[in-house]
């Protein structure tokens, strides 16, 4: 029998290759779901928004036990990604980081939070590419 454990993983991120579409973003989602060894359900869907400071792609991925969103504002350098994996199934932090890298992180922050029986932040790292 299936019993969730809910959390959630928060990740502010700047990248010097961000994806600029919606099939590069959509790739990258799927990837994620395979690594984690979660089930997709519906997705994923990307789109590209053009609103003037608002510019970049911007994707959801549903899953069997909730969902992965990422947010990209590339025309930004290096570009600004903030994504989050909220999952009642456990995977690791640092798969999901290390999946990251495929847009050649400079740096990045997270926060992974336990959503059992309340709020509790259970762990928060920072890393930045040493020059």
């Amino acid at each position: 029998m299936f019993v969730p454990n809910h959390l959630h993983l928060i990740v502010r991120a700047h990248v010097n290759v961000p994806p600029t579409s919606e099939k590069e973003l959509n790739s990258w989602l799927e990837e994620l779901v395979d690594l984690v060894g979660m089930t997709v359900v519906a997705g994923p869907t990307s789109v590209y928004v053009r609103d003037e400071g608002n510019e970049g792609v911007t994707g959801t991925i549903t899953l069997a036990t909730s969902h992965a969103s990422v947010h990209v504002w590339d025309h930004e350098k290096p570009s600004l990604v903030q994504f989050d994996v909220y999952s009642c199934k456990e995977y690791s932090v640092d798969s999901v980081l290390d999946h990251l890298n495929k847009f050649s992180t400079e740096s990045h922050e997270w926060m992974m939070i336990d959503r059992n029986e309340g709020l509790r932040v259970v762990s928060h790292g920072r890393w930045e590419r040493s020059n």
